[in-house]
């Protein structure tokens, strides 16, 4: 327990600035696993996972900012031994501002889990992706179409950009160890924009920066409840995010061991706090293993330089569990 904490607070450490994340992001991040972290594709019980999640946020803002994701995985079993392969697809969409600016992502995951031992699982995940950024610059006011009275549209605003659209391939990849005895916790490190592609709004240098994600949890399994630590830091260009986190999972009824004869429901409610920045209440609901909902909403803690609109909003998700064996599965949950 001692080790669990030290590490969540190296990963702390690396907080040094406030939040300033480039990329988009979830409040409730383990819903969306293949964005954080590659290598965690496949590591669930069923054969077949779906998830939709979807968020907005500074409502009243322009017209605010919304992200809309599904993030799909299949597990293909070995039949010699307990490694498998996960495969998986994530789809994010991200709408900011007046600008209309937008981000299209298309990835596909592959994951090898490695079943070390009875009790460590490893597992090495690579990603390969569709990015398109676009912009809209109509009706955007600058600088220099202030006359030092009022601002006049019809004065050039001496912008010169590429393109208002580009689209380059993405590359990502992580590990992830899973240990699973006494002690429960899990570590996982990941990138992305690996290749670091120039952006639309480019002149030559500016590129997306690449994304570090550190990722660790630590589990407490009592009769019927599980109390679960999390810890998130991630790193792009200058700006960091950090996120604490802690879920408490209810069973409600009984579950067989070896088969799904019988298959427990789980009651969540959770808080996560993003370093200076907000805390994130969720509450949630999975039923024996087919289907979960989740809803949580942001809290904005963080000084608002004016007062219009809201910038804290809300967060749901829907997933669906598929193709369940009779027999359960021989894996590190």
């Amino acid at each position: 327990m001692k080790r669990i904490y030290t590490i969540i607070l190296i990963l702390l450490a690396f907080c040094a600035s406030d939040v300033q994340a480039q990329d988009m992001h979830f409040s409730q991040y383990n819903n969306c696993p293949q964005f954080y972290n590659p290598a965690l594709t496949g590591q669930f019980e069923t054969m077949l996972k779906g998830t939709l999640i979807h968020r907005r946020q500074w409502r009243g803002i322009g017209s605010g900012y919304t992200t809309s994701g599904l993030d799909a995985q299949y597990k293909l079993l070995s039949l010699y031994n307990a490694n498998y392969f996960g495969f998986g697809l994530l789809v994010l969409q991200d709408d900011a501002g007046k600008s209309q600016m937008k981000t299209l992502t298309v990835r596909g995951t592959a994951a090898y889990n490695l079943v070390a031992t009875d009790n460590d699982l490893f597992s090495t995940g690579f990603q390969l992706g569709f990015e398109q950024r676009s912009i809209n610059f109509d009706g955007l006011a600058w600088d220099s179409q202030f006359d030092g009275v009022a601002y006049d549209p019809s004065l050039d605003d001496r912008e010169r950009f590429i393109t208002n659209s580009r689209s380059f391939v993405d590359l990502g990849a992580g590990v992830h160890w899973k240990h699973r005895a006494k002690k429960r916790y899990d570590l996982g490190y990941s990138i992305y924009h690996a290749n670091q592609q120039i952006t639309m709004i480019a002149r030559g240098d500016d590129h997306v920066r690449l994304r570090q994600v550190y990722k660790a949890a630590w589990i407490k399994r009592y009769e019927h409840i599980d109390m679960r630590y999390d810890a998130l830091v991630q790193r792009q260009g200058g700006s960091n995010e950090v996120n604490i986190g802690v879920t408490v999972e209810y069973r409600i009824g009984e579950e067989s061991k070896y088969t799904n004869v019988k298959t427990a429901s789980l009651a969540r409610a959770g808080v996560f706090y993003r370093w200076k920045d907000a805390i994130s209440p969720y509450i949630g609901f999975e039923y024996k293993r087919f289907a979960a909902i989740s809803f949580g909403y942001d809290i904005r803690l963080a000084k608002m330089p004016y007062k219009m609109g809201t910038a804290g909003g809300p967060e749901i998700s829907l997933t669906y569990l598929g193709m369940p064996e009779r027999k359960r599965m021989k894996v590190i949950k």
